[in-house]
């Protein structure tokens, strides 16, 4: 399963970058497990082109994505997403990715 989210990626409370379109794809359960502490069924690989290439450390280990569009409805407040994997910048197609996990219940 697959979705596009547009949000902004923020480290502790500042914001990285705002407004991107990210493509979050579900990981199969058995592949999720790898990442020790992640929810099978919360987790996603997640693709975006729309951040700079110039700096491989501008997405870092344990950023967030926060959704700007939909509520969590355990929450309340806009889906977060926590970044569990090291970020990977492409650029000989220009995109980044990275692994992360759809937070419950905070």
């Amino acid at each position: 399963m697959s979705e596009d989210v547009r949000g902004n990626i923020v480290r502790g409370t500042q914001s990285v970058i705002s407004n991107i379109v990210v493509q979050l794809d579900k990981l199969n359960p058995l592949e999720a497990s790898a990442y020790q502490g992640a929810d099978p069924h919360f987790t996603y690989r997640a693709i975006t082109i729309m951040v700079p290439l110039a700096d491989t450390q501008f997405i870092r280990f344990r950023d967030h994505l926060i959704d700007q569009n939909v509520i969590d409805t355990v929450t309340n407040v806009q889906r977060i997403y926590l970044i569990v994997s090291d970020p990977e910048m492409h650029t000989i197609d220009g995109h980044w990715q990275w692994v992360c996990t759809r937070m419950r219940g905070k």
